[in-house]
């Protein structure tokens, strides 16, 4: 059930080191823990990925106050076994990077967006550092009635997703426009971090080839998808760049339907919302968050019958909270953003090569190491209902222009 690295926690997560996180995060030397913490796997097996990830409670008084308080966390370390996962993550850049988010961006956010009447929520930022060990820890949320969902099933649900990526696209523009050195401070290349799953590249790309080989409705694509594949490096690094043609944000970078929790009420609607996973976070085009949007979030159903819908929520409620956050800049027209989107559909393509097939396997049987590596065979290549989404899918990118026949 859970990922194995998560079974055994590293000896220096013990009572004496969470002691003195309460004591630093509460700015409060008196505090004594009232009972041992008892660590528990953070997540179950397939959630996640880019970390290992432990949760405790923690109990503790202080000489301040006579009530016992407790608080629920969950922490994120960096990998010791090696493997893929220790050498993704062997630099301590997306650490640093969502210890900045949680501890000073998403607070600014915050702020700003509650002086027009927004509430953006995220866990409670309680302690991160690179130096002596790689860790960050935020409040456990989990008890609170929040819950991880799948992929999204309907509009309405789609609606609190659309908000919250627009209300962090328009708070990051304004953050942007009083601070100088901002987009600087968060351009960072991405691409170079993401030729880390060439396997997975390779092995999908791989797949779509073989249905070229296999199958003779698929036969005329094979020429356009090698070609694609020949700049496929150039693709990913000019992706995370500020784009020239649009207006950049802070992009969120890894939004996909397990990095969020959503509050569901009695009819098992979605009422609410919340992101989480803060590391890849940097200054680029929104087309990247938004091909997320619509291909890592929602079914395939959803997507198809509200694509445009989607984009078109997503533009209405960002140049709406631009204007009421007072932005002086030009903001830039959804016949913008939809040409926008078309340049960098290439991305759109690559979601659909290495991450279709997840929609028809059972992700918590799959070894997702040995798939990211690229080392196991793809399950669903017969199956007709993928065959047919992918057929209808590249022809879609060939006529586009996405794929290139010439």
């Amino acid at each position: 059930m859970y990922n194995q690295d998560e079974l055994e926690a590293p000896g220096w997560l013990n009572d004496e080191f969470f002691r003195d996180v309460m004591r630093e995060s509460n700015n409060d030397p008196t505090i004594e823990l009232i009972k041992p913490c008892v660590l528990r796997p953070g997540t179950n097996k397939g959630d996640h990925y880019a970390s290992v990830m432990f949760r405790t409670t923690v109990t503790y008084r202080s000489q301040r106050s006579s009530e016992e308080k407790s608080v629920n966390i969950i922490m994120k370390t960096k990998p010791e076994a090696d493997g893929l996962k220790k050498e993704l993550l062997d630099d301590d850049g997306l650490f640093a990077i969502e210890i900045e988010m949680y501890s000073k961006v998403l607070p600014d956010m915050t702020r700003m967006l509650k002086e027009i009447g927004e509430e953006y929520k995220y866990p409670r930022y309680i302690f991160g550092a690179l130096k002596p060990r790689t860790i960050l820890i935020l409040e456990d949320i989990s008890d609170q009635g929040w819950v991880m969902g799948d992929f999204i099933s309907t509009l309405d649900d789609m609606k609190p997703i659309v908000k919250d990526i627009a209300m962090f696209h328009a708070a990051s523009v304004m953050l942007e426009s009083t601070d100088s050195t901002f987009a600087e401070r968060h351009t960072y290349s991405m691409g170079d971090k993401f030729i880390g799953f060439e396997g997975m590249i390779t092995k999908g790309f791989g797949d779509l080839m073989h249905l070229t080989k296999t199958y003779s409705e698929f036969a005329h694509f094979a020429k356009p998808l090698q070609k694609f594949q020949d700049n496929i490096r150039d693709l990913y690094v000019s992706f995370y760049n500020h784009s020239k043609t649009y207006q950049n944000v802070l992009i969120h970078g890894d939004f996909h339907s397990k990095n969020m929790l959503h509050k569901i009420d009695a009819e098992g609607r979605h009422t609410d919302t919340i992101l989480l996973d803060y590391q890849i976070c940097c200054w680029t085009s929104p087309a990247v968050d938004l091909y997320y949007l619509l291909d890592m979030i929602p079914t395939q159903e959803v997507k198809d019958k509200h694509r445009s819908e989607l984009i078109y929520m997503y533009y209405q409620q960002y140049s709406d909270l631009l204007k009421r956050l007072g932005y002086l800049g030009k903001i830039p027209s959804l016949l913008d953003l939809q040409i926008e989107l078309l340049r960098y559909a290439s991305l759109e393509l690559i979601h659909y090569a290495i991450f279709s097939s997840f929609r028809y396997m059972d992700q918590t049987a799959i070894d997702i190491e040995a798939l990211l590596k690229g080392e196991l065979d793809n399950p669903v290549l017969n199956n007709p209902e993928f065959k047919k989404l992918m057929h209808t899918e590249l022809t879609r990118f060939l006529h586009q222009g996405t794929l290139s026949s010439v």
